[in-house]
């Protein structure tokens, strides 16, 4: 019996179309739809119910409060927060420095919906640390803020424990706000030494040579690995998933595919001549 191994090719073209009912068309000859698709995923936030945690010397001004509780509802709920961010996810090679150097997430203030979907926008933003389970509300901050290490300092002070695994000791010198600008301009990644000396690796992992966040390309080759793991893993089952065919069907030829369940988001695998689909357990 051969084994044809289609999951990646199927799962690019679930990217590529991903990407075309987001942007309309996009430059496959420059990257493929897997690197695309992970390079832009990681900018949007889950929609997923999360744990708000508020920094002990959280502050909102009065203008914001009832922006501030929609947006803390919509977080608890699992709401789309996408209306929230910035407009630049319309471009497809937009790459949100803070997100990509500190893992910091800034949300929009407003209270109406204009006519692209996106809230109005506001002068100062929220900023958010999203890890896990946890959304973590560091505080309000204006635009000039992208390179302020009071970000990392209140993250610090609230939860080091979530700092803890960026967490190193090569005794760099702390740097100013400008010179963060600087080595951001120039894509280069450094670490962050806060107030009482801790140094911290940066904890959106930073950049490649392009500006692009090195935890889409990361993404991107770990999403690969993953399925030709997942194909070896059926390779080496083949007659367990055979004999689990209710009707018993056969080939000469077994050429494996996959699709991504819209509802719970699972992977489904399908064996193209016969139709019989099954999923991995974890």
């Amino acid at each position: 019996m051969e084994l044809i191994n289609e999951v990646l090719n199927d799962y690019s073209d679930y990217c590529h179309n991903k990407l075309i009912e987001e942007f309309q068309r996009y430059d496959a000859s420059k990257y493929d739809s897997i690197y695309w698709y992970q390079r832009y995923k990681h900018r949007i936030i889950d929609s997923k119910k999360w744990e708000l945690v508020e920094a002990s010397n959280l502050l909102i001004p009065s203008k914001y409060l009832s922006a501030y509780e929609l947006i803390k509802q919509d977080i608890l709920n699992g709401e789309s927060l996408k209306k929230y961010q910035s407009r630049k996810l319309k471009t497809l090679d937009y790459d949100d420095d803070m997100l990509s150097h500190w893992g910091i997430q800034h949300l929009h203030l407003g209270l109406e919906i204009e006519s692209d979907g996106y809230i109005e926008r506001t002068g100062d933003l929220l900023f958010v640390f999203f890890k896990e389970s946890k959304a973590y509300i560091v505080g309000i901050y204006d635009h000039t803020s992208w390179c302020d290490t009071d970000i990392i300092e209140s993250i610090h002070n609230n939860w080091p424990s979530e700092l803890a695994v960026y967490q190193t000791n090569s005794t760099a010198p702390p740097l100013t706000q400008e010179q963060y600008k600087i080595l951001r301009s120039k894509n280069a990644c450094c670490n962050i030494v806060v107030s009482d000396g801790t140094e911290y690796m940066p904890p959106g992992s930073g950049v490649t040579a392009n500006g692009a966040p090195i935890a889409g390309t990361f993404n991107s080759q770990k999403t690969i690995n993953m399925f030709n793991v997942y194909f070896e893993t059926i390779k080496e089952n083949i007659q367990l998933i055979l004999d689990s065919d209710p009707e018993r069907r056969s080939s000469e030829t077994m050429t494996i595919g996959m699709r991504i369940c819209h509802e719970s988001k699972d992977f489904i695998y399908k064996i193209k001549e016969t139709g019989f689909e099954f999923k991995l357990q974890s």
